[in-house]
């Protein structure tokens, strides 16, 4: 928005100073700055400048938290600015010019894989404004320079290097494996920075806010169990330790040493009570709290545990706790597995096997071939397990 002035006043007008969209057709003047680049510019610099300072800070540095949660802010708050571009009653909205950042964001991205595929790279995996490469050669941070170099000269936007991953794995849709999610994935860092070692992930149950405490923290736990390994190939030796964690998770829930509250679901309230016509377990326990007087509203969140019988959950926030035997345990075992399948998919586990683990003492290992070393960029080539690369 900032560098190619897009602005609603901007977008459409006929002055001769005026670029052309890519794709759209339409124009943006240019010369005099918008409302919108005029707004946003001081605050993209702060954010800018943050970050600049929080690169140059050691791990130990308690000034980190601080920078990074401004940096943070200042994030939301240009994305924020970019939603409302499309939303029909703000005051300065207008959708062309929320389609003309979209498309100047796709053109982008286009020129950055271009970018890489030129100096001998592959494009692992590409979204909104993030890109995934592999280069030949390069391992450290300060090697990937020309590439950045070039990527911000073919796309007129400045571009950091977020890190160096020792491996990272991309996590395909629930319903179809062969279909790509844009934003699931999980990897480790490298590299000698702040960054070395530590986790990144996203669209995970741990990152998801109905996630019980308790699965989240079994995911968590599997995840820095892996992030010992190296590269790729020290993985598959990591797979008994995992699943005897698994198990031992499994055995503390059956004989009830998981507190109730690392048990707890929140989930939100997507519409009125009485417009469910199947009730969800959210409204269930919406209705438990509504027949003791508590006022429970569309939006708001639902704290319950999951318990054996009808109605299926009891809402935590009711005068009583329910006993610790009404828990429903194979159902926090379902979850218990599937946050795990979503750990170790990439590396050939399937469900069967993995319940098979969980039962009994069947010797465990990476089938063969686990690794997907090519990346397939037709997706009618994808293969049916998710790229688990370094």
């Amino acid at each position: 928005m900032a560098r190619f002035n897009v602005s609603p006043e901007t977008v459409g007008a006929g002055r001769p100073t005026a670029e052309l969209v890519p794709e759209l057709g339409e124009m943006i003047a240019q010369g005099q700055p918008g409302l919108v680049p005029l707004t946003l510019t001081p605050l993209l610099k702060k954010r800018i400048a943050l970050k600049a300072r929080l690169a140059k800070l050691p791990a130990w540095d308690p000034r980190r938290r601080a920078y990074k949660a401004r940096s943070t802010a200042h994030k939301w708050l240009l994305v924020t600015c970019f939603g409302y571009l499309g939303y029909k009653n703000a005051r300065f909205g207008r959708i062309e010019a929320h389609e003309a950042v979209t498309a100047y964001g796709r053109e982008a991205l286009l020129r950055a894989k271009e970018a890489v595929e030129d100096l001998g790279g592959e494009v692992l995996h590409m979204y909104v404004d993030g890109i995934w490469a592999q280069v030949p050669g390069l391992s450290r941070p300060q090697e990937f320079q020309p590439l950045l170099d070039e990527i911000g000269e073919r796309t007129g936007l400045p571009v950091a290097l977020e890190g160096v991953y020792r491996w990272v794995a991309f996590l395909p849709s629930r319903v179809n494996s062969r279909v790509p999610v844009a934003n699931r994935y999980f990897g480790v860092f490298a590299g000698d920075g702040a960054q070395d070692g530590s986790l990144k992930m996203r669209g995970i149950e741990l990152r998801r806010q109905d996630t019980c405490p308790w699965v989240a923290r079994l995911q968590l736990a599997l995840l820095e169990h892996l992030a010992q390994a190296a590269t790729v190939d020290q993985l598959p030796a990591l797979l008994p330790g995992a699943v005897r964690l698994l198990q031992r998770l499994q055995v503390d829930l059956r004989r009830g040493r998981v507190p109730l509250q690392e048990l707890l679901v929140s989930q939100k309230l997507s519409k009125e009570l009485g417009d469910y016509r199947v009730p969800s377990p959210s409204a269930r326990a919406a209705l438990q709290l509504q027949a003791v007087g508590k006022i429970v509203k569309q939006g708001q969140r639902v704290r319950f545990v999951y318990t054996l019988g009808e109605p299926g959950v009891h809402a935590w926030d009711l005068p009583h706790s329910p006993p610790a035997a009404a828990v429903d345990v194979p159902r926090y075992l379902l979850l218990l597995r599937r946050a795990a399948l979503t750990v170790l998919q990439p590396l050939g586990v399937g469900d069967e096997q993995l319940r098979d683990w969980l039962s009994s003492n069947a010797s465990y290992g990476a089938p063969p071939g686990y690794l997907v070393s090519q990346v397939f960029l037709n997706p009618a080539e994808r293969p049916a397990l998710p790229l688990f690369t370094a």
